[in-house]
C-alpha cells in the first residue's frame, strides 16, 4: 500500500499548482478591493455592476482609455526625443552686445613690382633671363587660384632652389615699417644691408604700403599696430580684429628664420590701447563714425601678378575667430573709389541645457568639445576638410591653410597640375565637400549681412582727418559699421525640460483616466499591503509547521485496569519516543476517564 507523503501533497507540482492559485485567488482580492476604492474614473464600475454584460462593457472602455493614453505619451515621448530643441527669435538686442566682425583686406596683386625687381635681379645673376623670370611671376599667382602654369617645373624648383626660400617665406607679406634700417649702427653695414634686402625681397605689397591712414571710432591709430599679417583664402592678408587661432607674429618669424635679431624690430607702444589686437572688439552705436574707416593705396602701378583681372583689392567680413574663407563675405574696392560697408549682425545661442542632449540630436558643438580645439569654428572645420581633400591627394597643403603644417610639405608650381587633375576628378563624382566633412555647426555663432556701395570719387572740395592731405585719384576710402541699433538672436533651448515632459504626461494620463500622483500612490499602497500580508501569513504558517502526532508521541496501554460497580478506570498515556524505554518518567503524559 502506498503510503501518503508527510506534508500532504501527492507531487512536487501540486504543490505548485495549489500555490499558483492562491496567488491568483489573492490577486483577484487585491485587484477587486482596488478597484472599489481607485480613483481612476470607471474602474469601480468593473466590479459593482449587476449585470456581467455591463462589466464588460466598463472593462473595454477602461482597457481602451489606457491604452489611449499610452499612445499619447508614446507620441510626446517621439516628439520629444526626434526634436529636443526649440528656438526663440528675438529682434530686440542693443547692437553693442554684438562683437565687431573682423576685416581682412587682400590687394589682387600678389607679386609686388618693386621687390619682384630685386628678386629678378638675383635671378639674372643665376643663370636666369628676364623672359623666365617674368614666367616664374606670373605663374606665382596660381598658387592661390590653381591655373595653367607659365613656367616648367624644372625651371621653377631650380629658380627656388637658387632663392634658398620655402614657399611660405617666397609669398608672405611683411610690414616693411616694423623694420627700420635707421636703428642699425651705421658702422654694422652688413646688419643694414641684410634687413635692406628682406624689406626688398618680399613678393606681396606690405601693409604698411597698402594701408595709409587707419581710424577706429573716430580716433586715428598707426595701422601698423591695428593691423598684422594673417591667413586668408586669398594668401596673405592685412587682418584687422583678427583673432584666429594662437596668436602669430610671421614677421618676427621671418627675422628669426634669417638671423636678423628682435632688437632690429620696431616694437609696439604696449601702454596704447590697441583696438583688435588684444581682444574682440564691439561697439557702441551705429553709423559711418562709430566703426572702422582706412585709407588705401592699391598701386595700381606696381602690379606683376594679379588674382583677378582688374586692379583693386578684397575686403573679408568674417566671424573674428574664423579663418576668411567659407562664409567671409567679400567686397571689392577700386583705386579713386570711397565705399562703405554696412552690417546687420546675427547671432545663434544655445543654452547650457543643450549640452546635455546626445550629440547626434542636437547637431552642433560647443567650444573645448572637439578634441585639440579650444575654439571650435564650423567655417574654419569645412575650409580644412577641402584643402586636405583638394590639395592632401597631392602631397601638399596650400602656403595659405589655416594651420601650420610642418609635417607635410607646402604645395609648389609643381603641384599645380595634380591639383587642378584632383579638382577635375571631383567635379565628375559631383563629391560634396561638405557632407563628407564631418563639420558640425557651432551651437554659439554670429554671422554677418554685407550691404556695400562704391562711389567714384570726384573732385570737390572736401576734407576730413581721414582724408586729409591724401590724394583722392589714387587713395582709396573704406567705412565699416552697423547700419542697424539690434541685432537678430537666435537663441536654442530645449523644448521642455524633465518637469514639463512629467507634467505633460501626467495632464495626458489625467484626460484619459482622471487619474493624479495620488493614484500611483494609491496602487502602490494597495501592492504593498499585498504583500506584506502574503509574507506574514507564510511567516506564521512557518512558525506553525510541526511533524504529525505519530513521530512524536507513542501510545502505550497502563498495566492496570479495575472496574468498580458503576464505573470503570481506563488509562492512556501518549508518551515520548525517547521515553519509551521508561513509561513511568516524569515526562510522560496521559488521561484518565472516569465514568460513573
Amino acid at each position: 500500500m502506498k503510503s501518503k507523503p508527510e506534508n500532504g501533497y501527492n507531487s512536487y507540482e501540486e504543490k505548485q499548482t495549489l500555490g499558483y492559485r492562491s496567488f491568483v485567488k489573492r490577486l483577484k482580492r487585491s485587484l477587486r478591493v482596488y478597484c472599489e476604492n481607485s480613483g481612476l474614473h470607471g474602474f469601480r464600475y468593473i466590479v459593482t455592476s449587476k449585470t456581467c454584460l455591463d462589466r464588460i462593457v466598463w472593462f473595454t472602455i477602461c482597457m481602451s482609455s489606457i491604452a489611449f493614453c499610452v499612445i499619447l505619451m508614446l507620441r510626446l515621448w517621439a516628439q520629444f526625443s526626434n526634436n529636443p530643441t526649440m528656438t526663440i527669435i528675438d529682434t530686440s538686442n542693443p547692437i553693442k552686445d554684438l562683437q565687431f566682425p573682423g576685416i581682412t583686406i587682400c590687394n589682387n596683386n600678389k607679386v609686388y613690382k618693386p621687390h619682384a625687381d630685386v628678386i629678378a635681379q638675383k635671378l639674372l645673376t643665376n643663370g636666369f633671363d628676364a623672359n623666365m623670370s617674368n614666367r616664374l611671376f606670373f605663374s606665382l599667382m596660381k598658387l592661390i587660384r590653381p591655373d595653367k602654369i607659365e613656367i616648367d617645373n624644372a625651371t621653377a624648383l631650380s629658380a627656388l632652389d637658387t632663392l634658398g626660400y620655402t614657399v611660405e617665406k617666397l609669398m608672405l607679406e611683411v610690414k616693411s615699417s616694423f623694420y627700420s634700417v635707421r636703428q642699425i649702427p651705421a658702422t654694422d653695414s652688413r646688419k643694414r644691408e641684410t634687413v635692406r634686402f628682406f624689406l626688398s625681397l618680399q613678393l606681396m605689397q606690405p601693409c604698411s604700403l597698402l594701408l595709409v591712414r587707419c581710424a577706429w571710432l573716430g580716433q586715428i591709430h598707426d595701422c601698423n599696430k591695428i593691423f598684422k599679417t594673417v591667413k586668408s583664402n586669398e594668401g596673405f592678408c592685412c587682418g584687422f580684429n583678427y583673432h584666429f587661432g594662437p596668436p602669430r607674429n610671421y614677421e618676427k618669424q621671418y627675422l628669426q628664420s634669417t638671423n636678423v635679431t628682435e632688437k632690429h624690430v620696431q616694437s609696439h607702444d604696449t601702454s596704447e590701447p590697441l583696438p583688435g589686437v588684444g581682444h574682440i572688439l564691439d561697439v557702441p552705436g551705429t553709423g559711418r563714425d562709430i566703426g572702422l574707416s582706412i585709407a588705401l593705396n592699391i598701386d595700381g602701378k606696381n602690379y606683376k601678378s594679379s588674382v583677378r583681372q582688374f586692379v583693386g583689392a578684397t575686403v573679408l567680413t568674417h566671424d573674428p575667430i574664423d579663418y576668411p574663407d567659407v562664409g567671409a563675405q567679400p567686397s571689392t574696392l577700386l583705386p579713386g573709389h570711397v565705399m562703405s560697408v554696412t552690417l546687420a549682425g546675427t547671432r545663434f545661442e544655445s543654452s547650457d541645457a543643450i549640452r546635455n542632449i546626445p550629440l547626434g540630436k542636437r547637431m552642433c558643438l560647443f567650444d573645448g568639445e572637439k578634441y585639440g580645439e579650444r575654439k571650435y569654428s564650423y567655417q574654419t572645420c569645412i575650409s580644412k576638410c577641402i584643402h586636405q581633400t583638394s590639395y592632401g591627394y597631392c602631397g601638399c597643403l596650400p602656403f595659405f591653410y589655416p594651420d601650420d603644417h610642418p609635417n607635410v610639405r607646402t604645395c609648389y608650381l609643381t603641384d599645380v597640375d595634380c591639383i587642378l587633375a584632383r579638382r577635375r576628378n571631383l567635379s565628375r563624382i559631383k563629391l560634396s565637400h561638405i557632407n563628407d566633412c564631418n563639420c558640425l555647426p557651432q551651437c554659439n555663432d554670429q554671422s554677418y549681412e554685407v550691404i556695400s556701395e562704391s562711389i567714384q570719387l570726384g573732385d570737390i572740395e572736401f576734407d576730413s582727418e581721414i582724408t586729409h592731405g591724401l590724394n583722392a585719384k589714387t587713395t582709396t576710402f573704406l567705412y565699416v559699421y552697423f547700419r542697424d541699433g539690434t541685432y537678430l538672436d537666435y537663441r536654442k533651448d530645449t523644448i521642455m525640460g524633465w518637469d514639463g515632459l512629467l507634467a505633460s504626461f501626467g495632464g495626458i494620463f489625467g484626460l484619459c483616466l482622471g487619474g493624479s500622483v495620488i493614484s500611483f500612490i494609491e496602487f502602490i499602497y494597495y501592492l504593498l499591503n499585498e504583500l506584506l500580508a502574503v509574507r506574514k501569513k507564510r511567516l506564521e504558517t512557518k512558525s506553525h509547521r510541526l511533524p504529525p502526532a505519530s513521530k512524536l508521541f507513542v501510545s502505550v496501554a497502563t498495566s492496570k485496569v479495575s472496574t468498580k460497580k458503576r464505573g470503570f478506570h481506563a488509562s492512556n498515556e501518549q508518551l515520548c519516543r525517547q521515553s519509551r524505554t521508561n513509561p513511568i518518567s516524569p515526562n510522560s503524559h496521559g488521561f484518565r476517564v472516569f465514568l460513573d
